[in-house]
């Protein structure tokens, strides 16, 4: 805790420094005051009225506190020789020098060098013996060093609270995120999966409706037999999310062979080519890499309608590469102006979560989009 930060003081702490008051004024009465002159008695008089104000003055006021003890160090040990009683400011200015993290070390060891010279006028002063100074000298150095160590753990157990409270706030941080990771990987798979099937059933749905008013009912009712079988296997891709968040398996060659049978099925031209065993790649690997596939496909239908598709899949020893590739076209696709570009977001956000890459753009004629991730 930085030096200059005032701390309220507890009630048990009030109530402790309330009986170093008591004590004083016990002590005093032992003590031979009349002897004394006016100025040993007002002097007394300040370093016990310093004592009362540290003992019960208001929080919140740092200046006020070092002003109280530099008074009890300087007063009570320039009259401590001479009344016993001084020695309970003294003692209390030297802990409370040490002890308290509202003052810095160095005004610490400012109060010790005060109540030093202080006690040895009061000694030369009073004509005590060195033997004297000496006891009292130790017995001033010993409740400093009492001090520092109650500074150094109040100092401590500052710090292991401001630890336990950053903890506290990593583990919410890391909560939060775990949350918003999941909630993006659930915003990628529902995308995926109704940008593809929805895609497809508009442009079904919409060639039927054209040939049902060019009189072809039985080319429109084929549209609408393929258009239920569209929607039949986007109810089975909305299954199939739910196992990929529950971290079912997933066989990669028939789910892309799957992909190219809609595809086709909604009147476009795929062509699938795997290179290497795709049987045992890792759950999020496979899902990535299905999720990518369907991506590339859908966008095909929105902005290269009719275009030829080529899909390859090539499993290496260390790395997977799936390549979505077709011409570019001057057609303007039905769902063209449709989505919000959010597909290839997704795609490269789940790649890069699994330590991969997406490179999407033109080569030459032709619109290629290329996913690398490493096998595990």
């Amino acid at each position: 805790m930085p030096a200059g930060t005032d701390i309220a003081p507890t009630t048990p702490s009030r109530l402790l420094r309330l009986t170093w008051v008591i004590a004083m004024g016990a002590l005093l009465r032992d003590d031979q005051l009349a002897r004394q002159g006016i100025p040993i008695l007002v002097m007394i008089g300040i370093a016990g009225l310093a004592l009362l104000v540290w003992a019960v003055g208001p929080a919140g006021r740092p200046w006020l506190s070092r002003a109280t003890i530099a008074t009890m160090a300087v007063f009570g040990g320039l009259t401590v020789a001479q009344a016993g009683g001084s020695l309970i400011p003294l003692l209390v200015a030297a802990f409370a020098g040490f002890a308290l993290v509202q003052h810095s070390i160095l005004f610490g060891a400012l109060i010790i060098g005060a109540e030093l010279i202080a006690m040895g006028v009061s000694s030369v002063a009073a004509h005590r013996a060195p033997s004297g100074y000496l006891g009292m000298l130790a017995g001033v150095l010993l409740v400093a060093l009492l001090g520092l160590s109650r500074r150094q753990f109040r100092v401590t157990a500052e710090q292991n609270r401001l630890l336990v409270e950053q903890s506290r706030e990593m583990r919410a941080e890391r909560d939060r995120a775990a949350a918003l990771a999941e909630r993006g990987r659930i915003a990628r798979e529902v995308h995926d999966v109704l940008a593809h099937t929805l895609g497809g059933l508009v442009l079904q749905l919409d060639a039927a409706d054209a040939l049902l008013e060019a009189g072809e009912t039985e080319r429109a009712a084929d549209k609408v037999r393929a258009s239920r079988e569209l929607a039949a296997a986007g109810l089975d891709d909305a299954r199939q999310v739910v196992g990929a968040l529950r971290a079912e398996s997933l066989d990669l060659p028939i789910e892309l062979d799957r992909l190219a049978a809609e595809h086709r099925n909604a009147g476009g031209q795929v062509s699938l080519r795997l290179d290497g065993d795709a049987q045992h790649l890792g759950e999020q690997v496979s899902v990535a890499l299905l999720r990518g596939a369907q991506e590339s496909l859908t966008n095909a239908r929105k902005h290269a309608p009719g275009a030829a598709v080529e899909l390859r899949l090539r499993v290496g020893a260390e790395q997977v590469e799936l390549v979505a590739s077709n011409p570019l076209s001057d057609r303007i696709g039905l769902l063209s102006a449709s989505g919000m570009g959010a597909g290839l977001l997704g795609m490269r956000e789940r790649i890069g979560a699994l330590g991969g890459k997406v490179e999407a753009g033109k080569a030459g004629d032709r619109w290629t989009v290329r996913m690398t991730l490493p096998r595990r």
